[in-house]
């Protein structure tokens, strides 16, 4: 029998809560060459929230006395997870680097990787950048998800998870977003559909 409906069970339920790669090019692009600490920060935040799919609380708590080095020689960063399980992401050179010139632009020398701009009326006094501030940053960012709805931090998480499903599977999706089982990131993120005409020609 024939059914118009589909069973949202069945399918990735963050389908569509991305970010397309046009929108995302777009976001690296403008952010590639910074010349103020807002744009220096912004570099930053884009480069590591896009490389790990952390959620906003994880990003906001990364701190460089958290560094690892893994047995291949990259570097990680411990951060404790959804259920307060500690787990390691890797951000990638690019953005440690990035992180490093925003320190050094802003003139920041503090352990947290990510400040809030100086507050004027506490003598240039800054804080940690809180989850509700990532939030108004990544807001301003002025762009929206494939469903239409404004950008926020956990867009880019599901960027970042549709993106190494698709690429790498269940499993490297699994462990990059530190979900409990690979089931749990099937049900998230496995497309509704699959483009068969890219393999199926004869």
């Amino acid at each position: 029998m024939y059914t118009s409906e589909i069973d949202a069970s069945k399918i990735g339920i963050m389908f569509g809560k991305g970010l397309t790669d046009l929108d995302m090019k777009r976001l690296n692009k403008s952010f590639s060459n910074p010349v103020t600490e807002k744009e220096f920060r912004n570099l930053a935040l884009f480069l590591v929230m896009s490389r790990t799919g952390l959620r906003a609380k994880e990003i906001v708590g990364l701190k460089f006395s958290d560094m690892v080095t893994t047995p291949e020689g990259d570097v990680g960063f411990r951060y404790i997870r959804k259920g307060g399980k500690v787990r390691i992401t890797l951000p990638g050179a690019e953005a440690i680097q990035a992180v490093k010139e925003y320190h050094r632009i802003a003139g920041i020398q503090a352990d947290d990787f990510f400040l809030s701009l100086p507050n004027r009326a506490r003598k240039g006094e800054r804080t940690n950048l809180t989850t509700r501030g990532l939030q108004m940053i990544v807001n301003s960012w002025g762009v929206t998800s494939c469903n239409g709805k404004m950008v926020h931090p956990h867009s880019i998480r599901h960027t970042a998870g549709q993106k190494i499903m698709d690429q790498a599977g269940s499993l490297a999706a699994q462990i990059l977003l530190g979900h409990s089982s690979p089931a749990t990131t099937g049900r998230f993120y496995l497309r509704p559909y699959y483009d068969g005409t890219k393999i199926l020609r004869w």
